[in-house]
């Protein structure tokens, strides 16, 4: 996390040098924009810097790069900063480059700083400013120094006439990032001619360690076998083939490998994007206007200083913009900690953790930033000190509210009038079973499913003496449903009621799993192309229900969608492309989507996420 903050710090001191602060956020964005896959090569030259973090790959660029460079690369692990010379920014537009070295740095060139060096540089497709350089040998423009990182790997004679008289030192072969020459390996599969490897080892004594010298005559076929599964343990996505595969096999996977396009693979779909960026990255709370046909964005900490950029957005599709509102306020004290809120014609219906109802609407300013005002607010319980909110559930009539004392076991749930904080119903879930006929006993209650809000009644799962339950319960909170669900339903289920059918459902790797309520019929799982990630949501579509999710392929991570048949819970046609971006670093929480969500205005669907400080909208 600190690299990647000083990674962004560094890229915007980077254009501001070159910009100004007016093209500051718009610059800042560039590292996953532009695709252009033509290898324009020129010299740039710059310093390396103490104060600069390296950027760890993700597997994604390894494949890409492989594929770029024909299958003739030092597979890297890192990106370096390189900050440029005053000529060569001024002609770049950026003071800093992300520099991708393919070859080994034997020699510490990356952590040789305030010197010159002189690079050549090709630009990395699907990003700006980042760039790799393929050169073996560097110089130091200071003192014209010559720096090798080759380290002669191997005898010139290796690929040509190999004799016993030639040495390879396993230190050096036995890099598994080394996969240049790839396909003079392919080529010499079979060739049993032979030549020395040096291996050292230690040995200990009474007197200390020594080096033990060990020369072995090798075939290079053997060599050849052990680096092409090198390039099998790094290249697996790419279908590379079996360890025992023969030569015709390697050329031909390399030659369908060399001949992808990687521009093919980077595709933006038919989706209509636009984004805002901001200082953090977090998750919000989001509710659609039905009425005004917006998506408004609510932060659970609004009055949280580093997150005022974000206390309140509401997305417009009508003009692709995402406009910034304020909440939180000293003469609002309850405009925080919100847990849950929904948005009826422009006014926001709100619940936060002090059990506070809340409602707020628009005041009128000639301001840019709008300001949303209390108009009416209560109190839902007497006594909050240690009670926690398990979970809520908002719809326009009701909203209903699962809570219980912190170090008990001791559940309540609550149901009021969303427009008026009206407390309807409250009762102990210890009631609730015994209305339900449910004998007692110790109740081990499962992690609230993820909801849609489709259902005007609120699911209630958990498991009691080893059967997992199911009831639905009205306004009221009189169970209207109660049924016992498969041993086997997941630990984090999602959980969607449409057209009077309802289920749970889950996915493993890339299954879609579905737990129906009620039916005695099962639901048939469905099986994805794609390899899916844990954020995904499903929604009903008409008659249908539309299913999002996170993928990952050899070069491209993002979003895409597919159709589901509501009669048969069958894939309609093939999936949909969302969003799509080059993944830069090794994933992780910090710079993968996060926060999905997707509402359906009109006939158009219009997904977003965060995707690290970046908020994507997207329309499809």
């Amino acid at each position: 996390m600190i690299f990647r903050q000083l990674y962004l710090v560094l890229l915007i001191m980077a254009f501001c040098q070159c910009h100004g602060n007016s093209n500051t956020v718009a610059n800042r964005e560039k590292l996953m924009s532009r695709v252009d896959t033509l290898e324009k090569v020129e010299s740039v030259t710059g310093q390396f810097k103490s104060n600069n973090q390296v950027i760890q790959l993700s597997d994604a660029m390894e494949k890409l790069l492989f594929v770029l460079n024909k299958g003739d690369i030092y597979l890297p692990e890192s990106g370096f900063f390189l900050h440029l010379s005053q000529v060569d920014a001024k002609r770049l537009g950026t003071a800093y480059i992300l520099l991708i070295p393919l070859f080994p740095d034997r020699e510490n060139l990356f952590f040789t700083y305030d010197q010159d060096f002189t690079f050549e540089i090709v630009p990395m497709p699907g990003m700006e400013n980042c760039y790799y350089t393929k050169n073996v040998t560097f110089f130091n423009a200071h003192n014209k120094d010559k720096i090798s990182s080759e380290n002669d790997r191997y005898p010139a004679t290796i690929f040509n006439q190999p004799t016993l008289k030639d040495t390879i030192e396993w230190s050096i072969f036995s890099d598994y990032r080394d996969l240049r020459h790839v396909p003079q390996w392919i080529d010499h599969l079979d060739n049993n001619q032979q030549v020395i490897v040096h291996y050292v080892g230690c040995a200990e004594t009474t007197n200390g360690g020594y080096a033990i010298h060990d020369y072995r005559p090798t075939t290079v076929a053997d060599l050849a076998r052990k680096r092409l599964n090198d390039v099998s343990n790094q290249m697996e996505s790419l279908g590379v083939p079996g360890a025992e595969a023969s030569q015709h096999e390697w050329k031909t996977w390399l030659d369908k490998v060399i001949s992808l396009n990687p521009k093919d693979q980077f595709s933006k779909g038919g989706a209509k994007v636009w984004t805002k960026t901001f200082q953090e990255n977090t998750n919000g709370l989001f509710a659609l206007d039905e009425t005004k046909g917006k998506i408004i964005r609510l932060h659970p900490q609004p009055d949280y200083l580093n997150f005022k950029d974000q206390q309140l957005l509401s997305i417009n599709p009508a003009d692709n913009s995402i406009q910034v509102g304020k909440i939180a306020s000293l003469q609002q004290p309850n405009a925080a900690e919100f847990v849950d809120f929904r948005v009826e014609n422009g006014t926001l219906f709100s619940i936060n953790k002090l059990f506070q109802w809340g409602q707020y609407s628009a005041e009128p300013s000639n301001e840019k930033t709008t300001f949303y005002k209390e108009r009416a607010s209560k109190k839902l319980l007497p006594m909050v000190r240690d009670m926690i909110i398990d979970h809520t559930y908002m719809t326009p009539e009701h909203s209903y509210i699962l809570y219980h004392k912190d170090r008990t076991v001791n559940y309540e749930i609550l149901c009021i009038n969303s427009r008026t904080g009206t407390i309807i119903a409250q009762k102990t879930v210890d009631r609730l079973l015994a209305e339900a006929h449910i004998a007692k006993g110790t109740i081990e209650y499962l992690p609230f499913a993820t909801m849609n809000n489709t259902s005007p009644d609120f699911p209630l799962l958990f498991k009691l003496n080893e059967v997992i339950y199911h009831l639905s319960l009205n306004a009221k909170l009189i169970p209207v449903e109660t049924v016992k669900l498969p041993a086997n339903l997941p630990w984090h289920p999602s959980y969607l009621s449409a057209d009077k059918r309802s289920f749970y459902f889950d996915k493993t790797d890339n299954e879609l799993l579905f737990y129906p309520i009620g039916q005695k019929e099962s639901i048939p799982s469905i099986k994805l192309q794609d390899h899916l990630f844990d954020r995904y949501i499903m929604l009903p579509d008409g008659d249908n229900f539309r299913f999002f999710y996170e993928y990952g392929d050899t070069f491209t991570h993002g979003i895409k969608t597919v159709l589901i048949n509501g009669s048969t819970f069958r894939q309609e046609g093939e999936a949909e492309l969302v969003y799509s971006y080059v993944p830069l670093e090794t994933e992780s929480s910090d710079n993968t989507p996060n926060n999905l969500r997707a509402f359906k205005i009109g006939k158009k669907w219009i997904v977003t996420f965060m995707l690290e400080q970046k908020l994507i909208v997207a329309e499809i």
